[in-house]
């Protein structure tokens, strides 16, 4: 690819609680990065595009920098180089209320000797005439953009420089805000969301690591495939609210049941070399609620020694309210069942942009009453005059009858299956709406 036909990158780097996910969110124009007092809570890299005059630029918000020797410390820490090493341009950002720690100023001397062009800003400066840098931060001799990520302040002064040392040649698409669709991958902590989504991608974009909670926000990471451009959303683990300790967790569960409704597809992750337990059937009923289409991947595969498809009818039963989601056996490790993931979502997706005739509905539904009779809750004969699509999503079935009864559950259940089977709704749930004939 010619480099001047390039989107720049832009890294946004520095300690914990600097404001970058502030930044960040101030760049982009919207509230994406989970935002929180404590220190730790943006543990993975998000990407976004955005423009300056037309043009376009990604900005992406690393983890903060930490110094201590914990796993997750250490993922984070490698990561935030390799991102730096792929940037065009780095803002390093330093908290302007304090004074400049130690093992901060090594960061901001290491990163700098990778020779890439540097922006270092001070934060959190709500009145740069009356500000006074903290004597520390001279010894980095350094020119600072002072900002208020928080008050938009000088965000215009940062816009400018970046103008400067990175221009960008590539033009705004029209679709840059264009609405893609979200699959979200849902699950209980450490079921292997992210690592199903890494093997995805191909790559450690998503920190993976054996502590549960790792994720503790959402994350949007943008693919391509077949000419069609998806969004893939990892999700915090979620958990019983009464369960869950950290406040700092209890913001990305709230996060991550928001992502559900925001959803247009929802991958459901158990793990299914455990048992079903009440928090993976807490997860589901919220997935239920949502009314989106569902795939329920089962993760961990490969840790079966007898494998046969009992696991599928087992499943299906133990989640029987799913009885319109496909189920697909997956290994994150070995990426067995990975893709067929995607593949069925791409029907999904493909199928939600279509419009089902009415002619044809009520042709199916005529056909399937004629196979088997289906009665109402008051035992009368289940006849509808006709039926129409009346949403799509979700899908909503109209269904006009003589005294507008409600079928019995049973046979609603079957008529809902077959509905599906012969309109190749896989993976949609089925609603229907039974209204009465006016009476003149």
């Amino acid at each position: 690819m010619d480099k001047n036909n390039k989107t720049p990158l832009i890294t946004i780097i520095g300690i914990p609680n600097s404001g970058k996910s502030t930044l960040f969110n101030r760049i982009i124009g919207e509230r994406k990065a989970l935002i929180h007092s404590k220190p730790g809570m943006t543990r993975d890299i998000y990407k976004k595009p955005f423009t300056i005059d037309n043009n376009s630029y990604e900005i992406q918000d690393s983890g903060g920098f930490f110094q201590d020797d914990e796993i997750i410390t250490k993922e984070i820490n490698k990561r935030i180089y390799r991102e730096a090493e792929k940037s065009d341009l780095i803002i390093f950002l330093f908290d302007g209320r304090r004074e400049l720690l130690g093992f901060e100023g090594e960061l901001f001397l290491h990163i700098r000797r990778l020779g890439k062009k540097i922006i270092p800003v001070i934060n959190k400066v709500d009145n740069e005439r009356t500000y006074l840098l903290p004597d520390s931060y001279y010894a980095l001799n350094q020119d600072f953009i002072y900002i208020s990520a928080e008050h938009n302040i000088n965000i215009e002064v940062l816009f400018e420089k970046i103008k400067i040392l990175t221009p960008s040649n590539v033009k705004a698409s029209e679709d840059i805000n264009k609405k893609l669709t979200r699959i979200s991958f849902i699950g209980k902590p450490n079921v292997g969301k992210s690592s199903i989504i890494n093997r995805i991608l191909n790559d450690e974009f998503v920190i993976v690591s054996p502590i549960a909670g790792t994720t503790r926000d959402s994350v949007d990471l943008k693919i391509k495939r077949n000419g069609k451009t998806f969004i893939l959303v990892d999700n915090a683990g979620i958990r019983k609210l009464n369960k869950v300790k950290e406040n700092t967790e209890t913001a990305a569960v709230i996060r991550a049941e928001k992502d559900i409704k925001n959803s247009d597809i929802v991958i459901f992750v158990i793990d299914i070399s455990k048992k079903i337990d009440k928090n993976d059937m807490f997860i589901a009923k919220r997935v239920l609620a949502s009314a989106k289409p569902v795939i329920i991947a089962c993760n961990k595969w490969d840790l079966i020694t007898n494998k046969d498809k009992d696991y599928i009818k087992a499943t299906k039963k133990r989640f029987n309210f799913f009885d319109f989601a496909p189920v697909a056996l997956v290994s994150a490790l070995n990426g067995k069942g990975v893709f067929e993931i995607i593949n069925k979502a791409e029907e999904i997706f493909a199928l939600t942009e279509q419009t089902i005739k009415a002619d044809t509905l009520i042709k199916e539904i005529k056909s399937i009453i004629k196979e088997k009779k289906l009665l109402t809750i008051n035992n009368t004969i289940f006849n509808p005059k006709y039926a129409v699509v009346e949403s799509q999503k979700p899908f909503f079935i109209k269904f006009h009858t003589k005294k507008g009864e409600k079928l019995k559950g049973f046979d609603e259940v079957y008529l809902k299956r077959k509905i599906a089977e012969r309109l190749n709704l896989s993976g949609f749930p089925i609603f229907f709406n039974i209204v009465g004939s006016k009476k003149k």
